[in-house]
């Protein structure tokens, strides 16, 4: 089953980054339902290892961190053409990821190890952009947008099924967090 650990976005921050959505000028905008804040992706994982990961993380003390959004951003020069509302990186949001992946290597689960950058996705490009997309994303970036900032209260395990018009996620379990 292809899974991942997030965060789900509170409702005020979720409408805050629908509507930046709509002022990207390139890209596939996310769904509503599917943005989240990721700290673990964990690929195709068999269901008796998601099982031992559900009881290693309902047993385990999570720590509830701000979640502040920074600005947009894209990754190495808009690869991939993939937009995000930047989170800053604070250290109990840092221990929470670190914590995650920690639990998820004890379960079975392979990750690798790269650094982590907090953020939301918004929108996805099949490439990265060229001429006046890539100029317009550009001015984009440099858009501070009000984004309400939260505390996180829950940690989900997602059930990511791809399909023709994109990912469909589903909530298998939620931890409570602070």
């Amino acid at each position: 089953m292809r899974a991942f650990l997030a965060l789900p976005l509170l409702d005020p921050a979720r409408d805050a980054l629908i509507r930046l959505q709509t002022t990207l000028p390139t890209g596939r905008a996310v769904p509503k339902d599917n943005l989240h804040l990721t700290l673990a992706f964990l690929a195709e994982v068999p269901d008796t290892v998601l099982e031992t990961l559900h009881d290693l993380l309902s047993s385990t003390r999570l720590p509830a961190p701000a979640i502040t959004f920074t600005g947009l951003d894209t990754f190495a020069e808009m690869e991939r053409g993939l937009v995000y509302a930047a989170v800053r990186p604070d250290p109990t949001l840092t221990a929470l990821h670190a914590k995650t992946a920690q639990t998820a290597r004890m379960a079975g689960i392979a990750l690798p190890r790269r650094r982590f950058v907090p953020h939301v996705t918004l929108t996805r490009a099949g490439a990265q952009p060229k001429g006046s997309a890539r100029d317009r994303l550009a001015a984009a970036m440099g858009t501070v947008a009000a984004i309400p900032g939260f505390t996180a209260r829950t940690l989900c395990l997602y059930h990511s099924t791809l399909g023709p018009s994109g990912a469909r996620h589903e909530v298998l379990a939620s931890y409570p967090l602070g």
